[in-house]
């Protein structure tokens, strides 16, 4: 007859674990090395394998060597940041430690250095690399777009009461990152990418889409405004030509499945262009099919030319 599994003590039943904590407690190796302990990395055991990044980060932080933070692509996902390629099981996790300290040498770890000169916050209780160092950090490797997406989505970010009083604004703080680290390579490519970071965009994209209108040498446009009809406020639009009355719609997928959406959508056009703005609808055909926007860019840069 088989021997009873002993129960894990109750402060490590159910929870993701590092081995050294359990020896600590009493608990055996065999019982460590039983078929329904999970071992996602040397020295850690988890009841089931880390599905999700927030999963995943907060058992291998039990046995990282102290100090450290998440950084690059794995603080960026953490802090809700936009990525083109979210974390999946499997992926390298990204870890920040002090210079003198040396990195992480782990194989489901890629080691960085440099902890020293950045920002840390707290997320889930873990330290992570802010997110305007992160932005910095990942400006040098991401593609134009990538970054200026995340800066756009950095321009939004949250302040507090205070740092509005003394003009420490998410755009402020984000300059202030490319001018702190402009000696070190890719200076450069975050001064570009920040240079096209705008507030206002809603969503990646948007601010792709905003690209489009940037890279075609056409006017800016406003971001998100409102339009007003005998001061009554009437809508607000993605993107607006206020002086040629021309309005750009980014109409994401959920314009289409969702039926009342797309009926509100129509109404909404129809009264806009009785109020006698153009309404020109726009989908991520126009961002990434070259023919399509083509086409399209010509279509508005004509009208705006007509209507100047």
């Amino acid at each position: 007859m088989p021997t009873p599994l002993r129960p894990l003590p109750g402060s490590l039943e159910g929870r993701p674990f590092a081995v050294s904590a359990a020896v600590q407690a009493g608990v055996g190796r065999a019982r460590l090395r039983h078929e329904r302990l999970v071992r996602p990395a040397h020295g850690l055991r988890t009841p089931t394998p880390p599905r999700t990044l927030a999963q995943a980060t907060a058992a291998l932080a039990l046995v990282l060597p102290q100090p450290w933070a998440w950084s690059h692509l794995t603080a960026a996902e953490l802090h809700g940041l936009p990525v083109r390629h979210p974390w999946q099981p499997g992926d390298r996790l990204v870890v920040t430690r002090p210079t003198h300290a040396g990195p992480v040498r782990r194989p489901e770890i890629h080691g960085r250095l440099g902890m020293e000169r950045r920002a840390l916050t707290l997320v889930g209780g873990m330290p992570v690399v802010s997110p305007y160092a992160t932005w910095r950090d990942l400006v040098e490797t991401l593609p134009r777009d990538d970054a200026v997406v995340m800066g756009d989505a950095l321009a939004a970010w949250p302040h507090t009461a205070e740092e509005d009083q003394l003009g420490l604004t998410s755009l402020v703080r984000l300059e202030a990152e490319v001018l702190n680290r402009t000696h070190n390579h890719g200076g450069p490519a975050a001064q570009r990418a920040f240079a096209l970071v705008r507030a206002g965009s809603r969503s990646p994209m948007e601010t792709r889409a905003r690209l489009v209108f940037a890279d075609a040498g056409l006017p800016e446009p406003e971001l998100n405004a409102a339009i007003f009809d005998e001061g009554q406020w009437v809508a607000m639009v993605d993107f607006l030509w206020r002086g040629q009355r021309v309005i750009v719609e980014y109409q994401g997928d959920h314009h289409r499945s969702s039926r009342s959406q797309w009926m509100a959508d129509v109404d909404r056009m129809e009264m806009l262009r009785d109020l006698g703005w153009l309404v020109i609808p726009m989908t991520a055909r126009h961002v990434s099919h070259l023919d399509a926007k083509g086409a399209f860019l010509a279509r508005l840069r004509g009208e705006l030319l007509r209507r100047a």
